[in-house]
């Protein structure tokens, strides 16, 4: 394998916490990272695609961002 890539890092699944970890490896550290996911998007149920009038819609149902509680 002459012309294989080598990687620092395999993130499996690129849903929230692989996407950020990903990103944060890449730009914060400089490390090379391969991201794998079985779907064709990012942002796991949280992906958002135009419909045919050109409006967004939610492919997984709707997504609700409940910030944590502050102590």
């Amino acid at each position: 394998m002459a012309n294989a890539t080598v990687y620092d890092w395999l993130v499996v699944g690129a849903g929230f916490t692989g996407a950020m970890l990903a990103e944060r490896l890449a730009v914060g550290c400089g490390q090379k990272v391969l991201v794998i996911d079985r779907r064709p998007h990012i942002g796991g149920n949280a992906y958002d695609e135009p419909d045919e009038n050109g409006l967004l819609v939610h492919r997984y149902g709707p997504h609700s961002f409940t910030p944590p509680a502050l102590y």
